[in-house]
């Protein structure tokens, strides 16, 4: 008999190959009309990157939460607002014959009548404010001794109080007059001879319980001849410290968002802290029975490192419970000794002169029914 029919020319497996490749460009073929499966290889994250990832993440997010919180905290108490102000005043010097003189000129003091000053104050806040500002113009009147320049008389009047309120704006002015009657503050002190005597009107800001000196004009009432020194703010920069309400836009938005990160950080917490307590305690009821009577009888239990090995050749005797070999061990007075051999098997020994006691534990003594009996005890 031939063996012809069990041999392939190069030819037939070329024609083999070929109609096979045919068949496959068929099927593409049928297959062009219908949906296209995508088959997508996505990364597998192992248990250590999971909860690095999630410490990661919950950090982040309590350091965010924690921020935002101090945000409504310093928000929500006092907000240090910067602001430009401008502080200046014009005056006339009227003499008694109606006539007004203007400013720089020197002066004559007994041609005086009034003087006239006109206040303007004008504030520029970095951002739109609620606020009432307390201001107050006011003359002190001031005799010293030409001796030593101790205060000889003292007394000051408010010649004007008034509150700028302004509501969510950028900026506010001010502008009061005042008419200083020169000839009265004169009387007022001219029974202080040799003395040096002068006029301060002062315009002020309140602040608190403090008061805060914007400009000024000095006025000497003593001198013959005289010039008037002016005391002004410029372009000052200041800071503005504002109590701000809980409820404001930005505390709220703050707040909230604080919140938010404080909420998701507890969840992660909690999803993280189950997941590494539903790893760390996945462990075998071979493995939970061996920690058990670990825990409970460490106080009569030698552990073994290195394993047991009785050099003696004593004869063994298993018992079949733990229970058993305490009860051994309380008759002759020697202590438990353990050895683990693997991961699945371990020895509770306990050697006498001539003899050696032991009870094993093997992971395949343990059934089904041994687990259920152990989850209801």
């Amino acid at each position: 008999m031939s063996n012809n029919k069990f041999q392939f020319t190069e030819e037939d497996i070329n024609n083999e190959t070929s109609n096979h490749n045919n068949n496959l460009s068929d099927k593409v073929e049928e297959k062009e009309d219908n949906t296209t499966i995508k088959i997508s290889h996505g990364r597998h994250f192992s248990f250590e990157e999971r909860i690095i990832v999630s410490v990661i993440a919950i950090l982040i997010l309590f350091v965010g939460a924690c921020f935002l919180g101090l945000k409504v905290i310093k928000h929500t108490a006092i907000e240090r607002v910067p602001y430009t102000e401008n502080g200046d005043f014009n005056y006339q010097v009227c003499l008694k014959t109606a006539i007004c003189v203007p400013e720089n000129t020197l002066y004559n003091s007994e041609n005086i009548s009034t003087i006239k000053l006109t206040f303007k104050y004008h504030a520029k806040y970095k951002k739109k404010i609620k606020y009432n500002k307390n201001y107050r113009i006011t003359s002190s009147l001031n005799v010293y001794s030409e001796d030593d320049h101790s205060i000889l008389y003292q007394k000051d009047v408010d010649l004007v109080k008034g509150t700028a309120t302004f509501n969510n704006k950028y900026s506010y002015s001010i502008t009061e007059i005042v008419t200083i009657d020169y000839i009265k503050y004169k009387e007022l002190v001219n029974e202080y001879n040799n003395a040096d005597k002068q006029i301060e009107v002062i315009f002020y800001l309140d602040e608190g319980d403090e008061s805060r000196k914007v400009s000024s004009l000095m006025i000497p009432l003593s001198k013959d001849y005289f010039e008037l020194n002016k005391h002004t703010t410029i372009n000052a920069k200041q800071t503005e410290k504002i109590k701000v309400n809980i409820w404001d836009t930005y505390s709220l938005v703050y707040g909230l968002a604080s919140s938010l990160l404080t909420i998701i950080s507890l969840v992660l917490i909690y999803r993280t802290t189950s997941l590494v307590l539903k790893v760390t305690n996945n462990k075998s009821e071979y493995e939970e029975t061996v920690d058990n009577i670990l825990k409970e009888y460490d106080s009569i239990i030698v552990v073994s490192q290195d394993g047991y090995e009785d050099i003696i050749g004593r004869e063994i005797i298993k018992v079949d419970s733990f229970d058993e070999l305490v009860k051994v061990k309380d008759n002759i007075d020697k202590p438990i000794i353990f050895s683990k051999i693997n991961n699945v098997k371990c020895e509770f020994i306990v050697e006498d002169e001539k003899l050696l006691y032991k009870y094993v534990l093997k992971e395949a003594d343990f059934t089904e029914d041994d687990k259920i009996k152990l989850e209801n005890k």
